[in-house]
């Protein structure tokens, strides 16, 4: 398939301009087939329209338990994913329980478990009973959410009991005279609870049971997994699950993409509509207000494959292998031997972790270039039954390398070389920092470059701008600083074959986390070509850190740091001297926050909210006051300005003292 890829690819990418030399891979629509080109679409629909995909859409009246057999006979439920049973993997806190391995979550496994002959509640076989004895319940996972709303489970119409109290009773008069239905959403719970017990969501119960076919109906709502727990224990032939409306959750995976060469990657486009549907098999209506969302994730490599895989030697090491030799060894077992399958790990010299997801059209995607392979997954989500999103296409940019490689390499001016090769920077202080970048030409082709982008941590101050070797002080063309980038631009001496010279920045920024990477990229001003990532490497030997991240201690990370009221007293009298509170603050080492700023009164009544809530991220905060209550100036006297940070690691809070005179 991979080689089909790569022959449609040259057939569909299309040309951005007509001299340009960006170009785009499409698929969906007018681009590659969805199916074709996917490695997985785990709840996805191809064949409701022409070149899109959406979430697969449940009838009521159709079973989800129980789909095609497979060619080796392996029951599945009805989007065709394989069903799991009575794990060998026992747990010992509950002797002869029978376990999932916990893998089976993760990788979206259908699975169930309980009484014996749990594997027979949903091979479709209503004349089958699941034992030859009663049973006691089944624990079911249903391989991933689906709007759910009746569960039903009924005796073998025919046969009759072989032994014991049952001998020559009809099996269809022992059905279970009481049951319990509950559901859940939560991976531990079908895990790890005791099946004695029932789930946290309770769906439907009867313990006066009387009808042979039990038809547990509940509204509608997303689950995942349910428990049938029969406090009486009865025959049962078949356990079925019925819903109605869209998949929650779903996604697409492509296979590898193979761009033929090493490219720079651009812009991610997409055309995403979001749906909303009457009912059951109503026409579905434009609904961009809908609680609908796409997420989409990108990561790139070099090589054909994200993985290293290994086999046992005869020292029963684990060597790298081909997955070709990997995939005909035998399964690892016990401690290993000699030609069995070792780890399965992933590839992190050659393959990017994935991207950060991107929820809006037309950003660049956050991936290195320079490379060759390209994977794409994208999420749909909704929060509602008959609501969706409908994926026409996916394209992405990209354009011949303007450079291989192309590495940089930060490090602190004063401690060029740090112990271990890492940079160990204060936090929430200022620093300085040298940035090498180096380049190489292994094809005509590659044009160079005559501009640099940085992202900082804040507004970043240029100290001096150096090229060749050695190091010689230039004078950019222009600079421009913004609030976390900083851009160079030197057209009067660019980077390319004839002339390639090294390049340094030094400039004085602060950081605000334990981990900050400078990514960086070249460009040409005007150029045809599309930006390229700078990789971190060895750069230049008068650095050797190889990287482009800087560290800090973790027991010196503060989340909230440097709280500032400015002026302490407040003296609003409309001269422009002290007429507003300059509340500023940093927050450090996070992704997410609540914040709230807020003025209070000695009386600890709220005077006035500055930030109400408000989501940040790690930086450097500034927010004014300007005086004024709820009606209107205050009086004058003592406040007090609290900033307030709800996080994962807890809560932290700074207040300070104000005065407000006239």
């Amino acid at each position: 398939m991979r080689n089909l890829i790569s022959r449609l690819i040259l057939v569909l990418v299309l040309p951005l301009a007509a001299d340009a030399q960006v170009e785009r891979l499409v698929i969906g629509q007018d681009g590659l087939d969805w199916r074709e080109s996917s490695q997985d679409l785990l709840g996805l629909d191809d064949s409701v329209t022409i070149g899109s995909l959406q979430p697969f859409e449940l009838d009521p009246l159709i079973n989800i338990g129980v789909g095609p057999k497979t060619e080796k006979g392996q029951s599945t439920n009805i989007l065709g994913y394989v069903w799991g049973s009575d794990s060998p993997t026992a747990d010992r806190r509950v002797p002869g329980r029978q376990m999932p391995p916990p893998a089976s979550v993760e990788d979206k496994t259908a699975w169930v478990y309980g009484s014996w002959g749990s594997a027979s509640t949903i091979d479709g076989d209503v004349d089958q009973p699941t034992h030859s004895w009663v049973v006691n319940g089944y624990t079911f996972d249903l391989g991933l959410v689906v709007p759910l709303n009746r569960v039903v489970f009924f005796p073998p119409e025919r046969g009759r009991g072989a032994a014991g109290p049952y001998l020559g009773l009809l099996f269809r008069d022992l059905f279970p005279r009481q049951y319990v239905v509950s559901g859940s959403l939560n991976p531990q719970e079908f895990l790890f609870s005791d099946p004695s017990n029932d789930f946290n969501q309770l769906l439907s119960s009867d313990l006066s049971h009387d009808e042979q076919v039990a038809d547990a109906r509940f509204p509608t709502q997303f689950l995942r997994f349910t428990r049938v727990r029969f406090p009486e224990p009865g025959f049962v032939a078949e356990v079925e699950f019925y819903g109605e409306g869209f998949l929650p959750e779903t996604s697409y995976t492509s296979q590898l993409l193979d761009m033929g060469e090493p490219v720079n990657f651009g812009r991610l486009q997409y055309d995403f509509e979001v749906y909303r549907s009457s009912g059951s098999g109503g026409e579905p209506a434009l609904a961009p207000d809908a609680p609908v969302q796409i997420a989409i994730e990108v990561r790139s490599g070099r090589d054909e494959t994200p993985l290293v895989y290994h086999i046992i030697d005869e020292l029963r090491r684990e060597i790298v292998a081909a997955f070709e030799d990997w995939d005909k060894a035998p399964r690892k077992l016990d401690r290993g031997f000699p030609g069995q399958q070792g780890a399965v790990e992933d590839d992190l010299a050659n393959w990017s972790f994935w991207s950060v997801p991107h929820y809006t059209a037309g950003e660049g995607i956050r991936v290195p270039d320079g490379r060759q392979f390209i994977q794409l997954r994208a999420s749909i989500t909704s929060e509602e039954v008959f609501a969706f999103g409908r994926l026409n296409s996916l394209s992405i940019e990209y354009s011949p390398l303007l450079a291989n490689p192309l590495v940089g390499e930060v490090a602190l001016v004063e401690d060029p070389h740090p112990t271990g090769g890492v940079a160990e920077v204060p936090l929430g202080e200022p620093v300085m920092l040298t940035y090498d970048v180096r380049a190489d030409f292994s094809s005509e082709t590659q044009t160079g470059f005559n501009a640099i982008r940085l992202q900082t941590p804040e507004a970043a101050d240029l100290q001096r701008f150096e090229m060749g070797e050695p190091l010689v002080i230039v004078e950019p063309d222009s600079v421009t600083v913004n609030d976390q980038e900083l851009v160079v631009h030197f057209p009067s001496h660019p980077v390319n074959r004839t002339s390639n010279q090294p390049v340094r920045l030094t400039f004085a920024t602060q950081v605000f986390n334990y981990i900050t990477v400078f990514e960086g990229e070249a460009f040409q001003i005007g150029g045809e070509n599309l930006p390229q990532s700078i990789d971190g490497g060895d750069a230049t030997s008068l650095v050797s850190t190889d990287g482009l991240q800087v560290f800090t201690p973790l027991q010196r990370l503060e989340v909230l740091a440097g709280v500032d009221l400015g002026a302490r007293v407040l003296t609003p009298n409309g001269d422009g001297v002290h007429d507003e509170l300059e509340v500023s603050f940093t927050l450090q080492g996070i992704e997410a926050a609540v914040v709230d700023v807020s003025i209070y009164d000695l009386g600890g009544r709220l005077v006035r909210r500055l930030v109400d809530g408000e989501m940040r991220s790690e930086g450097r905060y500034r927010d004014v006051w300007d005086e004024m209550g709820d009606r209107g100036l205050v009086a004058p006297g003592l406040y007090l300005a609290r900033v307030s940070v709800d996080t994962d690691l807890g809560t932290f809070e700074q207040t300070q003292s104000m005065a407000v005179a006239y």
